[in-house]
């Protein structure tokens, strides 16, 4: 009898022991994020708080500085300045095609203005919470096609005080074809894309990227790639769910729900 309970307790500790190894094992878990920073003239003084500090950066120097902060091991590669983050992100896509991370959250340098601070913490926080992808934005009521079908911009300026200091542009170069809806006939025909996002962040999983040949992107690039302020950076910044379409695999969250 004596023999039996201390083989049953034996057998409790192992469990137990298990058990605790489990929940420490989940609680460490590593999640691939990876940061992706287009800058131009800010000061990037917002990577040292989280939960941007926990995860590696590659940042885009569109500028024609080097003054703004730089974690370890941050990855700075410069760039021309064409296109806006749209490029930046679409240019990052083609160049590591092969070595995607898992979650790849795309953000502007001006992560420092209030409500995109809000919004890249509550998205990499999302993903943190199930280690999955998600989407949040602005949902339409018959898709970004229809719904945002006569878009077009004139003009456009940078948001970022620091930016606008250095490059106060406000004419735009004009896309070939417009408004909004033509050129997302043209790219995408009738895919349904029901939500999207503004302010230049975005979160996208790998497979989603994979699930296109790197060609698909390097096509958009071409588009891009002309000049530093053009009207159609605005277009794919409404398109993004229609470029890395279906997304069957992520959650879109409603942003005014």
């Amino acid at each position: 009898m004596k023999q039996a309970f201390t083989i049953f307790l034996l057998l409790l500790i192992v469990l137990l022991v298990s058990f605790i190894s489990s929940v420490e094992s989940m609680t460490n878990k590593t999640i691939d994020i990876q940061l992706v920073v287009s800058r131009y003239n800010e000061n990037l003084e917002w990577l040292k708080e989280e939960p941007f500090n926990k995860y590696p950066v590659i940042c885009y120097n569109k500028g024609p500085n080097s003054d703004f902060y730089k974690p370890d091991g941050m990855k700075i590669v410069n760039i021309e300045n064409v296109g806006r983050c749209d490029h930046t992100y679409i240019y990052h896509v083609v160049k590591n095609y092969e070595s995607l991370a898992q979650h790849t959250m795309f953000l502007p340098g001006s992560c420092n203005m209030p409500n995109k601070m809000y919004k890249a913490r509550w998205w990499i926080e999302e993903i943190e919470k199930t280690d999955k992808g998600v989407f949040i934005g602005l949902k339409t009521n018959d898709g970004i096609k229809n719904d945002l079908y006569s878009f077009q911009l004139d003009e456009w300026a940078a948001s970022d005080e620091k930016n606008k200091s250095l490059n106060p542009e406000s004419n735009l170069k004009l896309s070939n074809i417009r408004p909004f809806g033509k050129w997302f006939e043209n790219h995408f025909k009738d895919i349904k894309a029901p939500f999207y996002t503004l302010g230049g962040i975005m979160g996208i999983e790998k497979e989603n990227i994979l699930q296109h040949p790197k060609s698909y992107y390097e096509s958009f690039l071409s588009e891009l790639d002309k000049h530093s302020n053009p009207e159609v950076g605005h277009y794919y910044e409404r398109a993004w769910a229609a470029i890395f379409h279906p997304m069957d695999n992520v959650r879109f969250i409603d942003q005014l729900a």
